[in-house]
């Protein structure tokens, strides 16, 4: 089953609001801000959506559980394609960024 962080159309472009309604129609509930400003939805999947203070949205599927190792998330750009990790590389940012 395609994770729901891998399902959310392209966030950019779009006003905080306009995302909001977006993260609730596809089932994203509002989780919890950090002092710091970075808001958490999540999915009844394990899906999870940030919002960071500058407005770039940061999707990771479930966690991914490997043997013998830490369980990690699949990070997602704004077309739900999987970001590669590359060592070194500024594979961290996704592209997505709204209105604010």
């Amino acid at each position: 089953m395609t994770p729901a962080a891998q399902q959310l159309p392209d966030l950019t472009g779009k006003s905080k609001l306009e995302a909001l309604i977006i993260l609730s129609n596809y089932g994203f509930q509002f989780k919890t801000q950090t002092r710091g400003g970075y808001e958490t939805f999540a999915h009844v999947d394990g899906s999870i959506i940030h919002i960071r203070p500058d407005s770039e949205i940061v999707r990771t599927g479930p966690k991914i559980k490997t043997f013998p190792g830490k369980p990690y998330r699949r990070r997602y750009d704004q077309n739900g394609n999987q970001i590669q990790f590359i060592p070194g590389a500024n594979t961290h940012s996704t592209g997505e960024k709204l209105i604010l």
